[in-house]
């Protein structure tokens, strides 16, 4: 998981944010049902690009590439059913893949009790041991946050695991290169591998950081 940054509220939301948000009080308040339109209109394909260009088409919690398989799902950070008055509020609408928006659900947690990675940097709050990630000692909002979305489910350790043998690859072809033109192409290479743009992002942070220290241990 990584820290991202939110985009320019859709020009539809805008517009008609508050009006929406009003017709589902109103209906919940009186104990109304709400129409499939009444409930999915965030589902508008202008918020949905925004949400998928504001995370590089990953799932804003355990950075998989979504889009590679699915449409990905519109996830409300705060769940609805907790604070409708957020229904439609952009700060709380974010990309989920299917598996983590699923495992989120409905639950009651406190804004404060779970690693929001707009609001706080959640490589501050996790370990990435190799292709693992695990909640600082006495971070009890990382540590709730990993075991309600399962962020170490089998799928996605073997899914990290694939991306980390492919970059410790190509740090070993770094290492071996002799052409100095070539060896700095590669290792911009290797850099660029880190950009929030990427699958797995803070996994290659990690590797990237292990092996400036290692270059610099060895050049001095």
């Amino acid at each position: 998981m990584i820290q991202l940054k939110k985009g320019t509220e859709p020009e539809i939301l805008a517009r008609n944010g508050s009006e929406w948000t009003k017709v589902v009080l109103d209906k919940l308040k009186n104990r109304e049902t709400l129409t499939e339109t009444e409930r999915k209109r965030y589902n508008h394909p202008q918020i949905k690009k925004a949400l998928v260009e504001e995370t590089y088409g990953k799932c804003a919690y355990c950075e998989s590439k979504v889009r590679h398989t699915s449409y990905g799902d519109i996830e409300h950070v705060v769940p609805k059913s907790v604070e409708p008055s957020k229904w439609f509020y952009w700060p709380n609408l974010t990309l989920a893949c299917e598996v983590c928006n699923r495992r989120k659900g409905d639950a009651p947690v406190a804004e404060e009790s779970f690693i929001d990675p707009y609001e706080v940097d959640p490589e501050e709050h996790y370990w990435q041991l190799g292709p693992t990630m695990h909640p600082k000692p006495g971070c009890d909002a990382a540590a709730l946050t990993e075991r309600l979305l399962d962020l170490n489910r089998m799928e996605l350790v073997e899914k990290r695991t694939e991306r980390q043998t492919a970059l410790m690859s190509l740090l070993d072809s770094y290492e071996r290169c002799k052409n100095p033109q070539l060896k700095r192409l590669l290792w911009e290479e290797f850099v660029a591998e880190s950009e929030a743009r990427n699958e797995f992002a803070a996994l290659s942070r990690t590797i990237l950081e292990l092996a400036r220290r290692k270059l610099k241990s060895t050049d001095s």
